[in-house]
């Protein structure tokens, strides 16, 4: 089994711990709908999981590419957030809009599953609950949110990654689950290129990475800029990406860098 097949496994893993909280989804799918830029800060209780390691991490495009099951241009037209257990995730409903690497036709649409996201108090405790999890915190919230205020108040989980928007359009390169019709990015948020006002694309976790140093909300509203910050020394840059530059990486190997997340210090 190589690296790429070893990493596909563990993001199922870790994918499939959710499985269990499916049955709150439907539930949560019956509630009004959350959206992230509705959320009042005062009533979120905001929790950062660390960078996850990775088998294998691709260091280009060409390596995305060729680890990928599917890659698509597509447009979030819907998402769910619900908990499993102890997790939190969120279901993307993409539209496809084109197809680089699959068999998928354009105007299909899938769902990509991301870990992290926003349920409120009472749905993260049930889940537990149901799950038969005792976790540290749990009792910590009880006496934190009387039973009246568990509903309007929310636990936000979030790995570093953008937060979806409607309408929103990004490349995807994805893995598919060994079960059932989902989806996952590459790496997570190392898998998805947002595409900006002026067109371009963006990687997600570089801007996410940006929006919560500066302690803004991890999402890219519909129509904002992203450029270079003028002082910046060019190894802090966000990297701006057109498409067209993306498909030729694509189909261009390059000897991989040494300063990813994870990377190998060189042998002495």
């Amino acid at each position: 089994m190589d690296g790429g097949e070893q990493m596909k496994i563990v993001c199922f893993a870790l994918l499939c711990i959710l499985l269990s909280g499916c049955g709150n989804a439907k539930t949560a799918a019956e509630e009004p709908k959350m959206r992230f830029e509705n959320l009042d800060p005062a009533k979120v209780n905001m929790q950062y999981g660390g960078q996850k390691e990775w088998d294998q991490f691709y260091n280009s495009f060409y390596e995305q590419k060729e680890g990928s099951d599917l890659i698509v241009l597509g447009t979030v037209e819907d998402y769910t957030c619900f908990a499993g257990g102890i997790e939190i995730a969120t279901d993307i409903s993409l539209r496809l809009d084109e197809t680089l690497k699959g068999d998928l036709e354009p105007g299909e649409n899938i769902t990509v599953r991301k870990l992290g996201g926003a349920v409120t108090v009472e749905e993260y405790l049930r889940s537990m609950e149901d799950a038969g999890i005792t976790y540290w915190n749990a009792e910590e919230l009880k006496a934190k949110y009387p039973e009246e205020k568990r509903r309007e108040n929310y636990i936000q989980v979030s790995f570093c990654d953008l937060d979806p928007v409607i309408g929103q359009k990004s490349l995807y390169f994805l893995g598919k689950a060994a079960e059932g019709d989902v989806y996952y990015r590459l790496c997570d948020g190392f898998g998805q290129y947002v595409e900006t006002s002026s067109g371009e694309y963006v990687n997600a976790y570089e801007i996410a990475s940006e929006k919560r140093d500066a302690d803004e909300p991890m999402m890219l509203a519909l129509g904002e800029t992203v450029e270079f910050a003028p002082d910046a020394a060019p190894e802090e840059r966000i990297n701006i990406y057109t498409l067209e530059e993306i498909k030729e990486g694509m189909e261009t190997y390059t000897a991989p860098p040494t300063d990813y997340p994870g990377a190998e210090e060189e042998p002495e």
